[in-house]
């Protein structure tokens, strides 16, 4: 995300942050007066989600492409993230019998459930928000997301009919559009561009859930070892013992020990506090990026818009709304920064609203493009919102104890390269197949598994934050300007077939592990820790 702030030329690296776009983008702030690296770094925290909607490989070569490498050409000799070869229901050995306590049913919570479940094991799932079947809030699981072959392949390892229950909640689109101005905007991608790739799914998170939830219910109900809380948080965890307090309302709850706890509880996490308050060697390192953000959600696309595509589109004073269609209607990412000075302050600021008629002119003023959707619903949407702050977040180990780490609460991005939810899909299928693999097959124990899904889940962890980030100033001008040039010159001849994909192109198009693309960077980022390095640091720190 830096990076994008500060190299010449943009990181969507077609790019969405290290491409044409972002050269584009420099002149048209140029003639701004508010401050580069603020302004950009608001815009990011939306546009960095573009990565997730630039195209993809066809459904119908996703199992083909498990253990094959992004592209034939060009990466033959490299590893794939690879998953089990059959799916959940996979493995001759005996069955999982474990009792997992899950702290998070989001998309990876829920996943991880109904791989364990199918396994054998027996799953406690809590989650502190509603059920998203019966929750109609705008906080928590608002937003729209892309899912791309990353998530949807480690979906389909629970079966083909839990993708196929998803899908219809989702809309495909292979279009990014950036808006330089309300009359100006480049197409960054077109269905011309496709190439017969399949587009991503862009599906509200409450829309994923739901989904995944009737599912797990409908698999698993009648098994007697699923039991879900919602309303419920996990208080604290003891990673050795592994008990747990949870809370509902007034009521608290001691629990048992149970063999695993899994925290998929996102950049806040209890079970992380955990693993940090007992775990003497554990490090964590958690940023708050500058930049505000609220969800609003539109019956259907604003008229200026182009139904099918994603849009980026900058609005006034340093503000940013990124607005993609759904399977029911619009959804718009709307990020600001608060001023730092009196001389800085807007007038309005956003953050500061809090009528819904002026939230409605306010917005419409800041964004003509979208106007013509700003309605009375939209200002009360917009007031009746706590704004968001992303996070990165960044763990030396993903596990201590009987306590584990998936998603956001080990390895967030803060949104930057919109493959938070597909990183943590796989976290989820990784974690269920090492159980399997080394408890149940094997014979391990849980503590001994949890540090092998450690090994293989860390290195992929800063890989991404890495990639999503950009280089950072330790690796000095240099190699920041170089990483800037190679970005736009890869952007040009990836179009006549001269150089393999851009780099957030390829994190959504393709199977490679992020560690493989970070390590073919190190000329731009510095050198990655080897994967003995990563084994070395997680052995002192996990156990």
């Amino acid at each position: 995300m830096r990076e994008l702030c500060r190299a010449p030329s943009p990181q969507l690296e077609l790019e969405p942050e290290n491409s044409p776009m972002a050269a584009a983008w420099s002149r048209w702030r140029r003639r701004r007066p508010w401050s580069r690296i603020d302004t950009m770094l608001c815009f990011v925290l939306g546009l960095g989600l573009a990565s997730a909607f630039l195209g993809e490989t066809a459904a119908a070569k996703d199992a083909a492409k498990l253990r094959r490498p992004s592209s034939p050409s060009s990466r033959s000799s490299r590893s794939s993230w690879s998953l089990g070869a059959e799916g959940a229901n996979s493995g001759s050995g005996p069955g999982l019998a474990l009792s997992v306590l899950i702290a998070g049913a989001g998309p990876s919570g829920l996943l991880l459930a109904h791989r364990l479940l199918a396994a054998g094991a027996s799953v406690r799932l809590v989650e502190g928000r509603r059920d998203p079947r019966t929750d109609e809030s705008l906080e928590g699981r608002a937003y729209a997301l892309g899912l791309g072959i990353r998530g949807r392949t480690a979906i389909r390892t629970a079966g083909e009919k839990l993708w196929a229950s998803i899908k219809p909640s989702g809309f495909g689109s292979e279009r990014f559009k950036l808006h330089l101005s309300p009359t100006f905007a480049i197409d960054l991608r077109t269905p011309e561009d496709n190439n017969g790739l399949e587009p991503s799914l862009l599906i509200y998170q409450s829309d994923l859930c739901s989904a995944m939830l009737d599912e797990l219910e409908a698999c698993f109900s009648g098994t007697g070892r699923l039991q879900i809380s919602f309303s419920t948080l996990l208080k604290s965890a003891d990673p050795v013992a592994g008990s747990a307090v949870l809370q509902s309302g007034d009521k608290v709850e001691e629990l048992a020990p149970v063999d695993v706890i899994a925290g998929c509880d996102g950049v806040n996490s209890a079970v992380r506090a955990s693993i940090d308050s007992a775990c003497p060697g554990f490090k964590v390192e958690q940023t708050q990026l500058p930049g505000s953000l609220k969800v609003l959600r539109f019956p259907q696309m604003p008229e200026k818009l182009d139904p099918t595509a994603v849009h980026a589109i900058p609005g006034k004073g340093g503000t940013s709304a990124f607005v993609e269609p759904t399977a029911r209607g619009g959804c718009a990412l709307i990020n600001w920064r608060e001023a730092k000075e009196e001389k800085e302050k807007m007038e309005p600021s956003l953050g500061d609203l809090a009528d819904p008629e002026e939230a409605q002119k306010t917005l419409a003023a800041y964004f003509p493009l979208i106007g013509d959707a700003m309605d009375e619903e939209s200002g009360k949407q917009f007031v009746s919102q706590k704004a968001s702050r992303a996070s990165t977040v960044k763990c030396n180990t993903y596990s201590f104890g009987r306590a584990v780490l998936l998603g956001d609460a080990a390895h967030s991005t803060g949104g930057a390269s919109g493959q938070g939810c597909n990183s943590a899909l796989q976290d989820a299928v990784v974690l269920a197949e090492v159980l399997q693999k080394e408890v149940a097959d094997a014979g391990r124990s849980v503590p001994e598994a949890l540090v092998l899904y450690s090994k293989k889940q860390v290195p992929e962890g800063h890989a991404l934050l890495d990639l999503s980030l950009g280089p950072g100033e330790a690796a000095g001008p240099l190699r920041r300007a170089l990483y800037g040039a190679a970005s736009f010159a890869g952007t040009l001849l990836s179009k006549l077939g001269l150089a393999e994909p851009p780099l957030q192109t390829l994190l959504t198009t393709c199977l490679t592990s992020f560690s493989e693309i970070r390590r073919d960077r190190d000329l731009y980022f510095g050198v990655f820790p080897t994967q003995q390095e990563f084994e070395t640091e997680i052995e002192k720190n996990s156990l």
